[in-house]
């Protein structure tokens, strides 16, 4: 199982969000463009991982509604991909 370690830190805008989530996820860079697309990735992972949110109230602060929305997006993803758990 893949331990994953969002550092929410590193998101200081949408663009910068978007950018930095297909990075660490090994995806295409223009695969993610807004919390819908991040939700189809999500969905699309097949191998078991662990997800950890470091200053997840960082989101909200450097991001307002879009923070929401992706972590709105991860647990619709928990909810209905069993390969992903938020810890």
């Amino acid at each position: 199982m893949d331990d994953i370690i969002i550092e929410c830190s590193e998101m200081d805008s949408a663009q910068s969000a978007n950018r930095y989530l297909c990075d660490l996820f090994g995806w295409r860079e223009d695969s993610v463009s807004d919390a819908e697309s991040l939700l189809e990735m999500l969905q699309s992972i097949a191998e078991p991982c662990e997800i950890t949110f470091e200053d997840e109230d960082l989101l909200e602060v450097n991001l307002g509604d879009y923070g929401d929305e992706i972590l709105d997006a991860f647990e619709q993803a928990e909810n209905t991909n069993e390969n992903i758990r938020l810890v």
